[in-house]
């Protein structure tokens, strides 16, 4: 934390004991070791946001002011991917909820441990002032229930602990995901006449982590021994740092090839046996183990893009998978995320580190005596792969327009000795084995949901949680994305957070306009007009004046090539020096 950035005068230097019941809810945050609160304000919790300032000295949790309830969600959610904890925010009765709930969704479908706090009522109608009548509701949280884990809405100061222990239990519990907890307005501002005991959070742990049942373990395990061209894929369990030697260890005794889930990075870029980018890899797999895949379908069978294509959704299969996951815990009938249907023939509903540790033990008296010479096999397929990924880089690397390559390419020259966390990274044009990511817990994915606004937020909660473990914190956030929710920026210049961003600006929405030039082609009609309602041109916006404008460094509008890589050491010196420092790079689509 930072105490020295809005810090409250005429307080006593010790906490003292609760008077009111928004009181009880900071010193229960207190407890559970929540270090920050980022939120945008409003009057339905003003309760809370007294007692945060003047009770517990805005100090776990500190306040983080953020220009959008979307911004404040996706922050919670972009540090509790980096840290593994709970995220905590705070949104605004009905229309804070509203503004917010993209955000709730994205998280939702990342499996993200939030616990999200509103405000609501007062409950008691003659409490109300005139705006409280249109901005609650008789269940508020009906607006995100089809989307959190959890929710509540507690009318008294003394319901507010139980119902704040059980969100966060939950939200942490598998399958992990938001919890909302509405905190009514007269609840906040009663008054205690007397000090109710505090819950040990200690009591109210997340559920223990389960393993597979025995028989299907055995099952899964005869599977992979009797393998010929084992493929071992990995999920979200990259996020947590653990799973890392697990796989490494699991694919090197296998001689398996392996190849990380979409938007994420679990065994090192480096390693002899990563064959991240072949797809060939596992379309020629015997038996894939899927470990915490969420969509499998994506992975196994990605459709072609496009509003029509024939055929099965699953062709014929003769792949044996194995997967290794909460399985369907998850799912819900109301959103369609993560449902595509797809053969499972061993499911091990599982822990997905506990499983892994349970097949490696089950394992390692199993393995052929030919799994060596099948490991130098898959290691030299990995070579040739990342040769003919570094030449694909080289090859576009003189390109003006700034190709996307050499982008990356040259905001990994400038990183490469430097302690860093990945926070945000452009997916569908990121070249696959130029950057060297370390494995499980380097790099914190995508939104979850797909949802656009997310990357402004999420990466400044990320580099927040790198600031406070010394890392240095990278993004390389689209154009549309980052103009989403630029207040962001604000948010990480005001609370003194570094972070070298990198704008990937092509200047277009540009995702829908090959969906558009599909649909015209379809249609007989010129494919050229897909431009049409996608461009972010005329004017064009100069992103690093816009940055300027919120405090950052900037550098920008980068078109040279040559110019990059001083711009971006220039920014690198910046952030060491405590600045958020953004690079607006002008770069061709794809």
């Amino acid at each position: 934390m930072n105490p020295e950035v809005e810090r409250p005068e005429g307080l006593s230097p010790t906490r003292g004991l609760p008077a009111w019941g928004s009181d009880l809810v900071v010193d229960l945050l207190h407890a559970q070791d929540v270090p920050y609160l980022p939120m945008n304000p409003g009057s339905s919790f003003r309760g809370l946001h007294d007692s945060v300032v003047n009770h517990g000295g805005n100090r776990s949790p500190q306040l983080l002011l953020c220009l959008h309830e979307e911004i404040a969600v996706s922050l919670a959610h972009g540090w509790s991917k980096a840290t593994g904890r709970l995220g905590v925010a705070a949104v605004h009765d009905l229309v804070g909820l509203m503004h917010a709930s993209m955000a709730v969704y994205n998280a939702w479908c990342d499996r993200s441990p939030l616990l999200l706090l509103g405000g609501s009522g007062p409950a008691d109608p003659a409490l109300r002032r005139a705006i409280d009548w249109s901005h609650s509701a008789t269940t508020q949280a009906q607006l995100v229930r089809d989307f959190v884990v959890w929710d509540a809405e507690p009318a008294t100061a003394g319901a507010f602990a139980a119902d704040l222990l059980r969100a966060g239990q939950r939200a942490l519990s598998a399958p992990r995901g938001p919890a909302y907890v509405s905190l009514d307005a007269g609840g906040q501002e009663e008054r205690l006449d007397a000090v109710p005991p505090l819950p040990d959070p200690r009591a109210f742990l997340p559920a223990p982590a389960f393993g597979p049942d025995p028989a299907i373990l055995e099952e899964a395990v005869n599977a992979l021994a009797a393998a010929e061209r084992p493929v071992v894929i990995a999920g979200r369990v990259a996020l947590d740092p653990a799973s890392a030697p697990l796989l490494a260890a699991l694919v090197e005794l296998l001689g398996a090839a392996y190849h990380d889930d979409r938007n994420m990075t679990a065994l090192p870029t480096a390693h002899p046996q990563n064959c991240t980018g072949d797809r060939g890899a596992i379309g020629e797999a015997d038996v894939v183990l899927a470990v915490d895949v969420v969509d499998l379908a994506a992975i196994l069978n990605p459709r072609p893009r496009g509003p029509r294509h024939g055929g099965p959704e699953h062709p014929a299969d003769a792949r044996v998978v194995i997967d290794l996951s909460h399985g369907d815990l998850g799912l819900r009938s109301w959103s369609n995320a993560g449902a595509a249907p797809y053969p499972r023939d061993i499911a091990l509903l599982s822990d997905p580190l506990l499983g892994l540790r349970m097949l490696l033990d089950a394992l390692a008296d199993r393995v052929k005596p030919a799994t060596a010479a099948r490991r130098e096999v898959v290691r030299e397929r990995a070579a040739r792969l990342r040769r003919r990924q570094r030449e694909a880089v080289e090859a576009r690397w003189a390109d003006r327009r700034i190709s996307p390559a050499r982008l990356v390419g040259e905001v990994w020259q400038a990183v490469r000795d430097v302690d860093h966390l990945l926070c945000l990274r452009n997916t569908r044009t990121w070249p696959e084995g130029l950057w060297q990511l370390p494995g499980a817990g380097s790099y914190l994915g995508h939104s979850g949901g797909g949802g656009v606004g997310y990357g402004p937020g999420a990466l400044i909660g990320g580099a927040l949680a790198a600031r406070d473990r010394g890392q240095l914190a990278v993004g390389i956030i689209g154009d549309g994305d980052l103009l989403m929710a630029a207040g962001a920026l604000w948010t990480a210049t005001h609370y003194r957070i570094p972070a070298l961003i990198v704008v990937n600006d092509n200047s277009s929405f540009y995702n829908d306009e090959p969906h558009q030039a599909e649909v015209a082609n379809e249609r007989g009609r010129p494919a050229e007009n897909s431009w049409i309602g996608m461009r972010i041109a005329d004017p064009a916006v100069d992103i690093a004046a816009l940055a300027r404008s919120y405090g950052c460094w900037a550098a920008g509008p980068v078109e040279d090539p040559d110019q990059l890589g001083p711009a971006l050491r220039n920014a690198l010196a910046a952030v060491r020096d405590g600045a958020t420092a953004v690079v607006h790079a002008r770069v061709a689509p794809r």
